[in-house]
């Protein structure tokens, strides 16, 4: 409901989108339907770690300090991430080629997401709810 929040987020949305297919490109890899499923479960666990982001900045308010409060919700993300990468290794092996497709592009997905976009958008938010 805050511009302060929706903006970096959907900014986020779309910086870690480009990044993905940007690795695609370089890494040369055809995006086919199970890369464009991949793509959207990476997206989705990225605004699901957004959430986890602003709750605990939300939430922690007054009792502990923004470093505690980061330190918090990476610890909820990095279980989350390797919870989908321990879920995806299995894929890889699987034989079919559209199951090792999505279990690729899935784990860069969400491994860009968790180390680039969002210490960035922790930054962002850091930066416009200051007070």
């Amino acid at each position: 409901r805050s511009l302060k929040i929706s903006i970096p987020m959907t900014i986020t949305l779309f910086s870690e989108m480009l990044l993905i297919l940007g690795f695609a490109a370089i890494a040369n890899y055809n995006i086919d339907v199970a890369a464009i499923a991949a793509i959207v479960v990476a997206i989705g666990t990225g605004v699901d770690d957004q959430i986890v982001i602003i709750d605990e900045i939300k939430k922690g308010k007054g009792y502990f300090n923004w470093k505690d409060r980061l330190k918090k919700a990476f610890f909820i993300i990095f279980a989350a991430y390797a919870a989908t990468v321990a879920a995806m290794i299995p894929l890889l092996r699987a034989g079919a080629g559209l199951l090792t497709g999505f279990a690729i592009v899935t784990i860069v997905g969400v491994s860009v997401g968790v180390f680039i976009t969002r210490p960035a958008f922790a930054a962002m938010v850091e930066f416009l709810t200051e007070e």
